[in-house]
């Protein structure tokens, strides 16, 4: 025995962590481009052979661990979805700025995350989450699930769209 080593004697069971493989084709497609964020994948205008985009998104997803990887991946959607419609606030733009710095590798990401559904497809299971998405921060629809929007010139021209993550806030809607 070395010299300083502290040695102590174990009566409990011990369990270890069981690790589950990471199947491609389970993750959804902001989990893939999560995952290939976190990855060893360079930042370059070519990003790689499917073999290789596969290796990076694996590694990704090892690296951050289901439960971090799923709610990472979360946030990106729910951002996607305000901002590809305008309705992203100052405040979840930030978070997403913060947890995405580099936009020119989350766009490469999303970029090779398309390649990959093309390539790997998608599990029944990862199609039925692909569309899980959360808001880090104030949504501008607070919650409610519909987004009202107000001119100046006319206030009697308000009009409501549905939020599309908290569209489900919504009594009955099917949308």
């Amino acid at each position: 025995m070395m010299p300083g080593t502290v040695v102590e004697r174990r009566t409990e069971e011990v369990k270890s962590p069981v690790v589950v493989p990471v199947v491609v084709a389970d993750l959804t497609g902001s989990e893939r481009t999560v995952a290939l964020y976190a990855s060893d994948m360079p930042t370059r205008r070519s990003y790689g052979t499917k073999d290789q985009v596969r290796e990076w998104i694996v590694q990704g997803a090892e690296r951050l661990g289901a439960e971090e990887l799923r709610r990472r991946a979360e946030f990106h959607n729910g951002h996607f979805m305000l901002a590809v419609g305008g309705m992203a606030t100052a405040d979840v733009q930030a978070r997403h700025e913060e947890r995405f710095p580099d936009g020119r590798r989350l766009g490469i990401a999303e970029l090779a995350t398309a390649t990959s559904k093309c390539f790997d497809g998608m599990s029944k299971a990862a199609i039925v989450r692909n569309a899980a998405a959360r808001v880090d921060g104030e949504c501008a629809c607070g919650g409610t699930g519909l987004i009202t929007f107000t001119e100046d010139w006319d206030p009697g021209a308000s009009y409501s769209l549905h939020c599309m993550v908290h569209r489900a806030a919504v009594a009955g809607a099917d949308v």
